[in-house]
This record gives structure tokens, C-alpha cells and sequence, in this order.
């Protein structure tokens, strides 16, 4: 595959300073020890001087993914979850599935519709730190304490507030003063914190150095876990030690996998949305081909999204592992053909009335706020591959943090219907996810080396930004990060529609208000529009990183 060249963000080596603007300068890395792309400039610091140290991608990873549990509160932290696809040094590729589950004394009578969405009633059992271990137990080649002094670091000494974090933290300055112990963690006398100002979190910093010397384990059994079920019983939280003390480790699983256009395209199963990422690329397989067309292929990956996610709703696939005739059935070439004829069929019509039928399923809600993931990617230069995302579901949680460990909960129960459904809210129940971490190979037979690994943030931005990201690189042949930057479109279940200012020239807007009920002309680089971490191998094996610049995030080679 032939990725363009473009100018190098840093060699590794000398620069020490990674920062968003040269990002948007569209900065490519050329890499030959790894790559690393992350969310936050401190995370990505973090895995490359692991990856100095003499540790591995896993090490790397799981560095960094500590490190936006500290730099990254309103998406990430150790309240939350967090779920790996790992490939390893020897070529195999796995699984570490760390979607939570609810207490054991969920239940529709004690959460209420409010509860689902903001306090202590809101959240699954944590997942991240026990996910976390187990990879680096398992895969990794350093100390778990080297890992995490990065991230002790950056609790202690602090990073510099951006205007994201800023803006991130003033758009719910109301949920976070409304609980003293959040107010007094993460705002300044009731507002966010200034931009340029050192962000310390001492709570956090201790938890992580308890974490560091007792093991991942004294989370869920030691005096980690304690302080945590004294937090719930004192605030009407329902963790209790028991669901702590038996909460099992992350699951190992089959990835699911399809061919695409010749490549191998492999993520992860539910309750993760790496089911609906392959069906949009075998929806798209079976439209025409003509990707030279700007305005016709975003038209195609908005009709595309919008069908992909009526599909999940219409056949919701549960959390139990599926059948190979279940993916068969749902990711195979005659469902997705039925879906692009129907695309194809509509393209006939005149306008948005005659498509009354097509607005989402009752009850369901097509618009929503911007989940706050977080994803990073990185591969070291033996071929090991970890592409990993970690959330704590909406913008910064449940709203409600620890003051004695300095970490905000998770609010996944809101994400649980309340009617008979796969991920019902209830006892242990397991909430659905949007989280797609995916590797992309060759294809080719005897030989099937690795092409891109990526994921992003955003809830369902996730499937279309990743959907946008692959198609560019593999079928319009972009560069990588010009692939990442590239304006974005996204539609909602309400048949409304996303469009980043740039991409939405005349034509298009035109073709899409004839089948769209509203067009959404977003800012350049929106926020909301997800975001994507990802690396790339051309046919010499040469790596390249790309972050995206409607966050944060930082790329950078060794």
C-alpha cells in the first residue's frame, strides 16, 4: 500500500515535547523501533519512554493507558473499562474483553431513569484496572511499577489544562458542583480550572502508587477496595465488597474478522460495536466504487451508518459470545447486499417524506451527548499490536468521583434499556458498547502483515470515524493522517445528519436533505465528531502514527 509521505512530527529521540498544533499541521511519523498514537501529548511521552526503557507494545499501552486515566478525566479513568485487541510478537491475535457489569443488586426498582445517567447508582464495576494487569501479566516485559511511573508522575507534578479540558470541564460545572467530594477534584472554587494551569491530583497520585506496590488486586480485595465500598454505602452507591471480591478477570475472546476488498479486517465481538464496523464495510463493499467522488461517498457512508445502527436495534446481538452462523447471518454478503440495495433503491427517490418508515425504532433516541472514550494504539519493533480503548462512558462519568481515591465512576447503566432487551438494566447486567479497537492486515495468503490498527472515541462517531478512516486509507488511498484529518459526516437514528464544514459543499448538502430529514453543518474538526488514534505498516513494513486533531491527541515515532 502506498501511504504518502509527510513531514516528520519528531524523531523520538530528540524532540521531548509532543504538542496538538504540529498535529494539525499534519504530521506523519516514519518509524522503524514503534508507533504510538494517543489522545493526550503526556500518554503518548509516556509509552515512548517505555518503549526506550526496553519495554514492549503491551508495556507501552498499558502505560499509556494509565496515563490518560490521570491526563484524560472526562473520558478515561480508573473508574471505568477498558478493552485490548492484542496482537502479539509470535502473530496471534486476541481479545482482553474488560466490558463491566452491574452490581448484583441492580434492579429496575432501585435505579431510576435519572439514577441510570449521573451519581453513584449510574455505574458498573470497574474494569480498567483489573484489564490493565492482566495484559501486562501476561504480555508485558517490565515491572508493573516502571509502567506506572508515568502516570504517579503526572498525578503528582500535574499537566498544563488545555482549552479542551477547560471547555470539557465548563460544560458540566453544574453536575460536578452538585457533589462537594467531585467539586473539590476537579473544579477551582466552583469553575473549571484555567488553561495553562498545573492540574495535580494527589488522591489519584496515592491510589496509583498503592495500585504500583500492592498489585492490581488490592483494587478489588485490599484497601483500594474498601475505601470504595465505604464511598457507596455512605453515598446510596450499590458496589458492594461482595460484587469487588468477585469480580472476575477480563475474558480472552476470538476477535470477529472479514474480508474487505482483499484485506483482513479484524475487531472485537460484543457487547463491543466491532460488529458494526464490519457490517459497514460490507455494506460498502457491495455500493459502487466510484471513491473518487467525494460528495458520493460521504452520501454512501452517512446512508450506510444510518442502516447499520437501525440493524442493531432491530436484531440486537446479546453479550454471550456469538455463533459463527449468528456473525454469518448478520455480517455476511447477502445481508449486507439486501442493505446496499436498499441504499441504491432510495437513491431514486426525491426527498425525506417518502422515508417516514425509516425513522428509528420506538424509543429509541437518535440524538445523544457526545460520549467521552478514550482509544490509543501502539506497536513495537518485534510486530506486537495493541490497539485499546477505555472509557467511563458519558462526559466525565457518573459526575460523581472518590474524594479519598481521586477517580470519577463510570455512568455505563445508562446506556441499559429498561424494557426487555440483551443488555437490560438489571442484576449483573452488561451494558452495550460503541468501542471498536481494530487491526487491519493484508490479506494476502502465506504471508498477511499488519496495514493499519486504530479506534477512536465518541460513542457512535466511533463506527463511522473508523468506517471513514479505513475506507480513505484502503480505498481512496489517502495518507494516513490526511485520512485522520479528513472532514467526517455522521448520521443520527433520527435521520438527521452531521456534516464537518469543509466536505459540505452544495451538491452534497443537496443530495443529503433529499434523504435526510435535517443536515447539521458542523465546525471544522468538530469535537463531536469523534476522534481517531491509529498507525500504519506500508509493504516494507515501515510504520507511520496519526492523532487526531479534534482533540488532544499526540503521535510520535521511536
Amino acid at each position: 500500500m502506498d501511504l504518502e509521505k509527510a513531514p516528520a512530527l519528531c524523531n523520538g529521540q530528540k524532540v521531548q515535547t509532543l504538542t496538538k498544533t504540529s498535529l494539525q499541521e499534519g504530521a506523519i511519523e516514519r518509524v522503524s523501533r514503534g508507533a504510538v498514537a494517543t489522545a493526550f501529548p503526556a500518554a503518548t511521552e509516556a509509552a515512548l519512554g517505555i518503549l526506550r526503557a526496553g519495554g514492549n507494545a503491551i508495556d507501552a499501552a498499558v502505560a499509556a493507558a494509565w496515563a490518560l486515566s490521570v491526563c484524560e478525566p472526562s473520558g478515561s479513568g480508573l473508574g471505568g473499562q477498558t478493552t485490548m485487541l492484542v496482537r502479539t510478537r509470535h502473530g496471534k491475535v486476541t481479545v482482553v474483553d474488560g466490558h463491566s457489569h452491574a452490581p448484583a443488586l441492580a434492579s429496575l426498582n432501585n435505579i431510576s431513569k435519572s439514577a441510570q445517567r449521573v451519581g453513584y447508582r449510574a455505574c458498573t464495576i470497574p474494569s480498567t484496572v483489573a484489564t490493565l494487569g492482566y495484559a501486562h501479566r501476561k504480555w508485558g516485559a517490565l515491572s508493573l511499577e516502571r509502567v506506572m511511573e508515568p502516570a504517579i508522575a503526572l498525578a503528582e507534578e500535574g499537566y498544563a489544562i488545555t482549552r479542551l479540558h477547560r471547555r470539557q470541564t465548563k460544560w458540566v460545572t453544574g453536575h460536578l458542583n452538585a457533589s462537594p467530594a467531585t467539586a473539590g477534584l476537579f473544579l477551582r472554587n466552583g469553575t473549571a480550572p484555567e488553561v495553562g494551569e498545573i492540574f495535580r491530583q494527589k488522591e489519584l497520585a496515592w491510589t496509583l502508587r498503592r495500585v504500583a506496590s500492592q498489585g492490581t488486586d488490592d483494587f478489588y480485595r485490599g484497601e483500594i477496595a474498601a475505601l470504595i465500598c465505604e464511598d457507596m454505602r455512605e453515598r446510596g452507591g450499590l458496589i458492594t465488597e461482595g460484587d469487588l471480591k468477585n469480580f472476575s478477570l477480563p475474558v480472552e475472546r476470538e476477535p470477529l474478522s472479514i474480508r474487505y476488498r482483499g484485506y483482513r479486517i479484524v475487531t472485537v465481538p460484543p457487547p463491543g460495536g466491532g460488529l458494526n464496523l464490519l457490517l459497514a464495510l460490507k455494506v460498502m463493499e457491495h455500493l459502487p466504487a466510484d471513491v473518487k467522488d467525494t460528495a458520493s461517498w460521504h452520501e454512501y457512508i452517512a446512508e450506510t451508518m444510518f442502516e447499520v445502527f437501525r440493524e442493531r436495534e432491530r436484531l440486537p446481538v446479546g453479550p454471550a459470545e456469538p455463533t459463527a452462523s449468528l456473525v454469518e447471518s448478520l455480517i455476511g454478503n447477502e445481508h449486507a447486499k439486501e442493505i446496499a440495495d436498499c441504499i441504491l433503491r432510495r437513491r431514486t427517490r426525491r426527498n425525506a417524506s417518502e422515508f417516514s418508515s425509516l425513522i428509528q425504532p420506538a424509543g429509541i433516541t437518535g440524538d445523544y451527548e457526545p460520549g467521552d472514550t478514550t482509544h490509543l494504539s501502539v506497536t513495537d519493533e518485534e510486530g506486537a499490536i495493541v490497539s485499546l480503548t477505555q472509557s467511563i462512558q458519558s462526559l466525565f462519568g457518573a459526575k460523581v468521583a472518590n474524594a479519598k481515591l481521586g477517580f470519577l465512576y463510570n455512568n455505563y447503566l445508562c446506556t441499559c434499556p429498561r424494557d426487555e432487551h440483551p443488555y437490560q438494566l438489571g442484576s449483573r447486567a452488561m451494558p452495550r458498547s460503541n468501542v471498536s479497537p481494530t487491526i487491519v492486515f493484508s490479506g494476502m495468503p502465506g504471508n498477511d502483515p499488519p496495514v493499519l490498527a486504530l479506534g477512536a472515541a465518541g460513542s457512535r462517531r466511533i463506527t463511522s470515524s473508523a468506517l471513514q478512516v479505513i475506507s480513505n486509507v484502503l480505498d481512496r488511498r489517502v495518507s494516513l493522517q490526511a485520512a485522520v484529518d479528513a472532514p467526517r459526516i455522521h448520521a443520527l437514528l433520527s435521520r438527521k445528519v452531521w456534516i464537518e464544514k469543509p466536505a459540505a459543499c452544495e451538491e452534497l448538502t443537496d443530495r443529503l436533505r433529499r434523504r435526510f430529514r435535517k443536515v447539521i453543518v458542523k465546525s471544522s474538526r468538530d469535537y463531536k465528531m469523534g476522534a481517531v488514534q491509529a498507525i500504519g505498516f506500508d509493504e516494507n513494513g515501515e510504520m507511520y502514527a496519526a492523532a487526531d486533531p479534534r482533540r488532544d491527541g499526540a503521535s510520535a515515532i521511536l
